[in-house]
């Protein structure tokens, strides 16, 4: 059986793979080499950027995504809204009852289906789209702007890849 050893840091003459293993039965994972820990930081920091840009305007940053799908296609159910969000439907009740209470969204029954709630965008809601999407996009520009742009272009197409089903 393998044994592991995690290192914050590979050493600085050191820059195999995190999970390089040798002849030894020792493996070695280097959380600052992985690709899951590094997605996940860039994701935190773009998500922070944009709190940060949304909190001014009373949005909170889990109410982005159901706020992005609803100016796609309003009238949303909570169901399809969890299930595009990737979030668990209690969870997506919860957004939705601040949202609901922050005048962003209203609750209304399907009409063929009196079992499904149907989520509509407020005027307020549908308002903030002109204001808050140039904000989003500017965190956007302003992150790429430390690639080329045929860097942000790879980057692109290697992120679309790896959310590809397998």
């Amino acid at each position: 059986m393998s044994r592991w050893s995690v290192r914050l840091r590979a050493r600085e003459a050191d820059h195999r793979p995190a999970l390089g293993a040798g002849a030894s039965s020792t493996r070695e994972f280097v959380i600052d080499d992985s690709v899951g820990y590094m997605i996940n930081r860039v994701a935190r920091s773009f998500a922070q950027e944009l709190a940060d840009e949304l909190q001014p305007r009373g949005v909170g940053i889990g109410q982005w995504p159901v706020l992005l799908f609803l100016w796609a296609l309003d009238g949303l159910s909570q169901a399809e809204l969890a299930r595009m969000v990737a979030i668990e439907p209690p969870t997506m009740v919860r957004t939705i009852d601040r949202m609901a209470r922050d005048g962003l969204v209203t609750r209304e029954p399907d009409p063929a289906d009196r079992r499904i709630t149907r989520i509509y965008l407020t005027d307020r809601g549908r308002a903030l789209r002109d204001v808050l999407v140039p904000r989003a996009v500017a965190v956007n520009e302003a992150n790429l702007a430390r690639l080329t742009k045929s860097e942000g272009q790879a980057l692109h197409r290697l992120l679309a890849k790896l959310l590809e089903p397998r």
